[in-house]
């Protein structure tokens, strides 16, 4: 087994202030907030939008898809195939058309209610069971909308915590979700994984990261230790 990666030097709330006066998070760069006043099912659809998407791009389809259909969910399911039409800027229309017709028959059969109401775990269990939904979608939904002390992880916050020293190279969900939730605490999870995504893309980018000029570089062991190669 290798030597344990060292770990930044600061606690989670000294990073969250230093990346709060860092980094700006902008509601037309994140999906998800910008479709967050449309309500919890919208919110959904947005974020399967967003998989594997540009927010450019996935927010462009979420809004044709908005002046398609008022996003009811049966006028989702009226589109039929014309729904891979309505949404293809988002790309890999395939597959999200497929998960936003089972989140829009899961809607008219439970209720939109239950999406906003109903037990956590049944609603995790519920989207968990649609293909095309996978942790990071249901803990976007649960940590923004529902409250519930969820870490959402995309590839800025893995590649940071592995950077980080918080997690090892190659750690599963799971382990660089509860690392992540467990250095910032619960009460900072959520906009914290905003935060990293708007980290992520000014400064910690996967190739050539800008660590001369990252407000956390005397913090940071892979920027004081090998320049963030690694």
């Amino acid at each position: 087994m290798g030597e344990r990666p060292k770990v930044i030097s600061a606690d989670g709330i000294t990073v969250y202030n230093i990346l709060k006066g860092s980094v700006t998070v902008r509601q037309e760069d994140f999906t998800a907030l910008h479709s967050l006043p449309d309500g919890p099912f919208a919110l959904l659809v947005a974020i399967i939008l967003s998989q594997n998407s540009n927010d450019r791009n996935s927010i462009a389809a979420y809004d044709d898809l908005k002046r398609a259909t008022g996003l009811d969910p049966a006028r989702i399911l009226a589109l039929g195939d014309g729904l891979e039409q309505v949404i293809r800027r988002a790309g890999m229309v395939r597959q999200k058309a497929r998960a936003i017709r089972e989140l829009a028959r899961l809607a008219l059969e439970r209720g939109v209610d239950f999406l906003e109401h109903g037990d956590i775990n049944e609603v995790e269990r519920a989207l968990l069971s649609i293909r095309g939904i996978g942790s990071k979608t249901v803990d976007v939904f649960l940590s923004l909308y529902r409250k519930v002390p969820r870490f959402a992880v995309d590839t800025h916050a893995k590649r940071i915590a592995a950077r980080w020293g918080l997690t090892r190279k190659g750690a599963s969900y799971e382990e660089v979700s509860g690392a992540l939730l467990n250095f910032f605490g619960p009460e900072r999870s959520d906009e914290a994984h905003r935060l990293l995504i708007a980290f992520g893309r000014a400064y910690c980018t996967a190739r050539n990261p800008r660590c001369s000029e990252c407000p956390l570089r005397q913090y940071c062991p892979s920027a004081t230790a090998t320049g963030a190669q690694g």
